[in-house]
């Protein structure tokens, strides 16, 4: 499973983000080594950039937002708020994404690090003005009002040409999915797509590459290029019912697994981010990261040992053949020629070394200032400190071997715990939504913004609009609400109020009202201000008073697939077999969210979704067992 970006994904993110610039950060909220900025952006809806350290940077919407802002979130806001953005980039073709803006005349930089433990830095100038961990490397450090500094780029393979990537290969060493992954700056993924769509095997040793292996290497990795940048085809790939990731492009390697396409990698993103498995994917990750060490350790490990045996057969063979080699050496210390059975491959004087080729070596390179002894003391020197190599690698492969075993059990675990799948997906799930007992869909905003927007795109006419009038309250629409009945019309009404803060303050009962689409406005007054989210209202209201204050959340059925509906009692007992019905109360919001996720087997984000806001209490259960 995907569990962080690639330099591709950012690479596509970023181009996606152009339409960022010119809007302004407004808050900062975090939650441990989540970081979310809120965006104003003219002409576009509220923004929110999300970011994990070192994992993840997208444009995602996180419902359920943290209270009080930590010290490094308030930071934030004193340092962004009202910050107008000037510029998206990446840095070359690193993990880093760079986000500029202009706070009253004064340049920052919000420097996104997604690599290793990743990070957060607000650049003022050239020093470190916050940022998320202060963290000193041996070529730099990150610490308020330290010069910042990016770390040492990492080769871009896309300023390569032909000719420079072939010696960028040709002077690497291991495997070429490891040297395309690490030495070119692919990653993991991307390493291994190249390979397929060059037809190379990618555990063949970079020295054995042929010549045109590597020009469809190049060729393979231009057209992935040309593709993230001009073609992109976003989508998330699920495999058995799972999403494992979320890609700007088709990849080779996801052949044959299902694909749910998005206008924007951006949006696959988000997806992705919502309905994968987060710890699954990081223990699968960890469990890979451990076997790939071992590999790579234990390839040192036979390098080593090889090195052994050279060199001990190295100086056994001078002993061996004393006389020759003595002779060799002192015509050189001479200046004499060296005698012509001796098969010399090179002569460095000012190095004083010989290389000499002769039996089964390849290059025997010697001393010249020494002896035969000597130069065999010198070998058997070599076959030591290889020896303590050896012996320190095997060690450090016994040490990753109990940290796999240890990341397996972890895998474990998370294996073993239950599999919750989400419902499907529909449209109106970015909406509070209910089916009345009569079967209209009646949808409620979720804040400012979607109340804006559930107005603008949704109230057409021969709908509803209903309101409670308490600060907090949504815009509710019933579709179709001219062919509805009073009962609709009523938990519409109902609807509106629980989910208003009615419901926070304890209220037992309240009013509201449904009016006709051509008496709901967002022109304001002459002289009056309307802020985002508000309407006015003008003509006859149609109050219905002594609404109880109170929720169900239940299972139902709709277009044949079954989802999480919160709403009011009377649209639950009519359709649900199963539904709980909940009243303001103490129990902690989040405590029952997890019990009811349980019973009906699905995220907790769904039950969180449907839930009101505030304290609740379990007032009865139908066909649920908690």
């Amino acid at each position: 499973m995907k569990s962080a970006l690639s330099s591709f994904d950012l690479r596509a993110l970023v181009a996606e983000w152009q339409g960022l610039v010119g809007g302004y950060l407004d808050k900062a909220y975090q939650k441990e080594d989540e970081v979310i900025l809120r965006l104003n952006v003219p002409g576009r809806e509220r923004a929110e950039l999300y970011s994990k350290s070192g994992k993840w940077l997208c444009l995602h919407e996180v419902e359920e937002k943290p209270g009080s802002p930590p010290a490094f979130a308030q930071t934030l806001r004193r340092l962004l708020g009202n910050a107008r953005i000037t510029a998206v980039e990446q840095r070359g073709f690193d993990r880093i994404a760079v986000v500029s803006v202009d706070r009253g005349g004064e340049a920052l930089r919000i420097v996104f690090e997604l690599f290793g433990k990743g990070n957060l830095v607000v650049v003022r100038g050239d020093a470190t003005a916050a940022c998320l961990y202060p963290a000193s490397y041996k070529d730099r450090v990150v610490r308020p009002n330290e010069p910042y500094a990016f770390p040492p780029a990492g080769v871009d393979p896309l300023e390569l040409d032909r000719e420079g990537f072939a010696r960028a290969i040709r002077e690497a060493k291991g495997q070429v999915v490891r040297m395309l992954a690490s030495v070119l700056n692919l990653g993991g993924q991307y390493a291994e797509e190249l390979c397929l769509r060059a037809g190379v095997n990618k555990d063949t040793k970079v020295k054995e590459l042929t010549d045109a292996q590597i020009d469809a290497l190049y060729t393979a990795l231009n057209n992935v290029v040309v593709a993230v940048e001009q073609e992109r085809r976003p989508a998330v790939v699920s495999k058995d019912g799972r999403a494992i990731d979320a890609t700007p492009i088709d990849l080779l390697q996801h052949a044959g697994a299902d694909r749910e396409e998005f206008p924007t990698f951006n949006e696959a993103l988000s997806r992705y981010l919502n309905v994968a498995e987060p710890e699954a994917a990081a223990a699968d990750e960890a469990t890979a990261k451990y076997e790939r060490r071992i590999a790579q350790q234990e390839e040192t490990l036979k390098a080593l040992r090889d090195e052994i045996v050279r060199y001990e057969a190295q100086a056994l063979f001078l002993y061996g053949h004393y006389a020759i080699f003595d002779e060799l050496l002192k015509s050189l210390r001479e200046g004499r020629e060296p005698p012509e059975n001796t098969q010399v491959k090179a002569v460095d004087r000012k190095a004083h070394t010989v290389t000499i080729a002769i039996a089964d070596f390849d290059a025997i390179v010697l001393d010249t200032d020494k002896d035969v002894t000597a130069n065999a003391q010198a070998l058997y020197e070599e076959r030591r400190e290889a020896q303590l190599k050896a012996q320190r690698v095997e060690e450090a492969i016994e040490t990753t071997r109990k940290e796999l075993e240890a990341a397996r059990k972890k895998a474990v675990k998370v294996a073993k715990r239950p599999k919750v799948k989400g419902t499907r997906a529909m449209w109106f799930d970015a909406y509070r939504w209910t089916l009345s007992s009569e079967g209209f869909l009646i949808l409620g905003g979720r804040d400012a913004r979607t109340n804006d927007q559930l107005v603008k795109k949704h109230l057409k006419e021969g709908d509803r609009y209903a309101h409670a009038d308490l600060h907090g309250a949504p815009s509710t629409v019933v579709k179709e609400g001219s062919k509805a009945g009073e009962a609709t019309l009523r938990e519409a009404c109902e609807l509106a109020l629980a989910y208003s803060k009615a419901w926070s303050a304890g209220i037992a009962s309240g009013s509201a009202y449904w009016v006709l689409p051509e008496q709901v406005s967002k022109q304001a007054e002459s002289g009056e201000f309307l802020p985002r989210g508000a309407f006015v209202i003008r003509g006859k209201r149609n109050y219905i008073h002594d609404l109880p204050v109170r929720l169900a959340v239940g299972e139902v059925e709709v277009e044949g697939h079954r989802k999480v509906m919160g709403g009011p009692v009377s649209a639950l007992a009519a359709r649900s077999a199963k539904y709980v019905v909940l009243v303001p109360g103490k129990e902690d919001r989040e405590r029952v969210a997890k019990r009811l996720a349980a019973a009906y087997e699905v995220p907790i984000e769904e039950i969180v979704r449907a839930l009101p806001p505030g304290g609740v209490e379990i007032a009865e259960r139908v066909g649920v067992a908690l």
